[in-house]
């Protein structure tokens, strides 16, 4: 399947940063982290199957190795055959992914707030089925708890509100198309034969992927470091984007 991949800057030559966005949010989500690489970087933005821009393809059943397949050969129509790859939540799943099957294409993985498995099949049972009654809308306050960290949207910082509007015009057939990928997502075990240089960021406030998971994580791949974002919980690269900078940055030094 094709993925929807736009470059952020024109800076061509220099190492390729791909980023990837989290269920429910738009292919903007990683710009004000990314938009502090692009002096050094060329940076480009992909998007979640209809997140932000139309679907390429009318298929409603995927996995996350379709996305990961799909992503190395979008860029491969760009000229793009190696990259480091950030990925967020369901996006940090892909990049695992990547990781797994496609090894040859990275540089380097940040992986943040992700797991080996989300939830249950009852769980995202229950998501769809409210999604499909109320819409992503119905969602926006259960999400807003797990997104953000206690007291961030009281501040006077318009990302987080503007991320959750994003939610809220999400289309619901494309939420709840990567909501049934993430059904049958699970690498569970498969980390150690991760060789990629990999960076896992995590949201000391995190309900989901908490740092102890994170961490956990990060001692499965030997090649791995592990970061805890303070004061944020699942979207740290919206509530810290220049802490979650200085990371990749430093990570980015050593690939």
């Amino acid at each position: 399947m094709r993925i929807c991949v736009h470059p952020l800057n024109d800076n061509p030559g220099s190492p390729v940063i791909v980023f990837g966005n989290a269920l429910g949010t738009r292919a903007s989500l990683w710009a004000a982290v990314a938009a502090r690489l692009a002096d050094d970087y060329q940076i480009y933005l992909s998007d979640l199957p209809g997140h932000t821009h139309p679907r390429t393809d009318e298929a409603d059943d995927f996995t996350l190795s379709d996305l990961a397949a799909g992503l190395v050969s979008s860029l491969a129509e760009l000229g793009v055959e190696k990259f480091t790859y950030c990925g967020a939540s369901i996006s940090g799943g892909i990049g695992l992914t990547l990781a797994l099957d496609h090894p040859d294409s990275l540089t380097g993985l940040v992986a943040c707030s992700t797991a080996t498995k989300f939830g249950t099949a009852d769980t995202w049972a229950e998501r769809i089925k409210d999604v499909e009654e109320d819409g992503t809308r119905g969602q926006l306050d259960d999400t807003a708890d797990r997104w953000f960290a206690a007291g961030f949207l009281t501040e006077d910082i318009a990302s987080g509100p503007a991320v959750l509007t994003d939610l809220a015009m999400i289309d619901d057939a494309a939420y709840i198309a990567c909501a049934r990928a993430l059904t049958q997502y699970d690498v569970t075990g498969r980390l150690e034969a991760i060789s990629t240089p990999t960076l896992f960021i995590a949201g000391a406030q995190d309900p989901g992927c908490t740092p102890e998971a994170m961490t956990e994580l990060s001692a499965q791949v030997t090649d791995s470091t592990i970061a805890v974002v303070p004061d944020a919980a699942h979207l740290p690269m919206v509530e810290h984007p220049d802490l979650v900078f200085d990371h990749i940055e430093q990570f980015l030094s050593k690939v």
